[in-house]
């Protein structure tokens, strides 16, 4: 099928003129058409703000079939906007696009997608409008909405099961950048990127798109291209055709510096050894946003060990509750929080070489530009600092400085912590 999934975010639906502007671009395409839409720009959070403002614990349930009113209307308001430009269009909602998710409320995650009734209006020449950020329930039927940013990952699950030719996400942004472009003037544009990349940048802070939407991309082999909703430029193509890299190659290249803000820190002492499972089962759980920083590797430590985590403060509550669970079974003494602190990474491969060179050198631009670290980590494909929140986009400025407009240098990365 001659196809294309077209997704709008909230900033691309921000008011009539954004709409009708969509609208004109679905009409223009010569292609069959499948639209996803998420809330109009800034209803999410007034939705949340009402919930709050009634209730400091909102029924999940209750709190998902509110949320979902708002990708409702945009999805009705977009279909307005086709009709009244003689394109035959119809809205539906999560049920109707035949998305089924796990059942969990709050961040539910798609397990199955059988988009019938889409497809059968698709072939019968009308533009179906799907409902972002929700799917039904695969044991009770109830309505769900998927994690933060779900809309994305319900473009690329349609994508793939209608196997259209590509997923274009429309934003306010003109694609994926090294940086923020709008806090680093340095900062440019990426044509291309491959899954693995992606998905490092978006779990890192990159919000340009969903990091369960890469994964799913990548697990299903769904091109996608980011674009700006505002022009007809081309955006940046995250496929498998950008080949990675070899994973062990002894050359690093950086790729991008993401960032997040809004965060705490948390440090457990006394953990016990054998409590390191539990722990780690029960801050597995998605809704929390938790980053456990320093799991000892390797065999398990005989002696109790403290352990650093990094929370979103809007979860903090929700954290300590795990956290007096865990406790009270003598998992860990206490726990100590500080902050707001920010998490700045670089992205990039290579880091597997084990070179020394990259991470002295993290450490001495950031010392240099007054930039205190308090934690590094070390993955396979990023290096992550934790700093003060107001140091956070210092960091990501002299960061992409130095990787990544001047020469990146080429050696690997040596597996090591920064101390407590």
């Amino acid at each position: 099928m001659n196809l294309v999934v077209q997704k709008y975010g909230g900033t691309s639906l921000g008011d009539a003129g954004k709409i009708s502007r969509a609208a004109r671009r679905i009409a223009a395409e010569h292609r069959s058409v499948v639209a996803v839409v998420s809330a109009m720009g800034g209803t999410t959070d007034s939705i949340l703000s009402l919930a709050r403002d009634l209730t400091d614990t909102p029924n999940a349930r209750e709190l998902d079939l509110l949320l979902s009113t708002g990708e409702q209307a945009s999805a009705a308001a977009l279909a307005l906007a086709l009709n009244e430009l003689g394109v035959p269009a119809r809205s539906f909602n999560g049920r109707d696009g035949g998305i089924t998710t796990d059942g969990m409320h709050g961040c539910a995650r798609i397990v199955n997608v059988d988009p019938v009734a889409v497809r059968e209006c698709v072939e019968a020449g009308v533009v179906p409008v799907v409902t972002g950020f929700q799917g039904i329930a695969a044991n009770s039927g109830e309505l769900t909405t998927l994690c933060r940013g779900g809309s994305d990952t319900t473009a690329v699950a349609l994508a793939a099961a209608l196997q259209a030719e590509v997923c274009e996400i429309y934003t306010d942004v003109e694609g994926v950048f090294t940086a923020d472009p709008r806090h680093v003037d340095e900062a440019r544009k990426m044509d291309y990127l491959s899954y693995g990349d992606m998905a490092e940048l978006a779990v890192s802070g990159a919000e340009v798109l969903a990091h369960p939407s890469v994964e799913y991309a990548s697990a299903h082999r769904v091109p996608v291209h980011v674009r700006s909703s505002a022009s007809d430029t081309c955006g940046t193509w995250v496929t498998s055709a950008h080949l990675d890299a070899p994973f062990e190659s002894e050359r690093f290249t950086a790729v991008g510096v993401a960032h997040q803000t809004g965060q705490l820190r948390c440090r457990l002492d006394d953990v016990d050894p054998d409590a390191l499972t539990t722990i780690a089962a029960a801050l597995a759980d998605p809704t929390l946003s938790v980053d456990v920083l320093d799991y000892p590797t390797g065999d398990t430590p005989a002696e109790p060990c403290s352990l650093r985590l990094i929370a979103h403060a809007d979860h903090r509550d929700q954290v300590d509750e795990v956290l007096a669970e865990l406790r009270a079974a003598s998992a860990f003494t206490g726990s100590h929080w500080s902050g707001p602190v920010g998490t700045v990474s670089l992205v990039g491969r290579g880091f597997r070489a084990h070179h020394p060179r990259v991470r002295p050198l993290v450490l001495d631009t950031l010392k240099k530009n007054s930039v205190a670290v308090r934690d590094m980590t070390v993955h396979a494909r990023r290096i992550s600092v934790t700093c003060a929140e107001p140091d956070v986009l210092n960091a990501v400025m002299h960061l992409h400085h130095t990787f990544l407009t001047r020469k990146a240098p080429s050696q690997p990365l040596a597996t090591t912590r920064a101390s407590e």
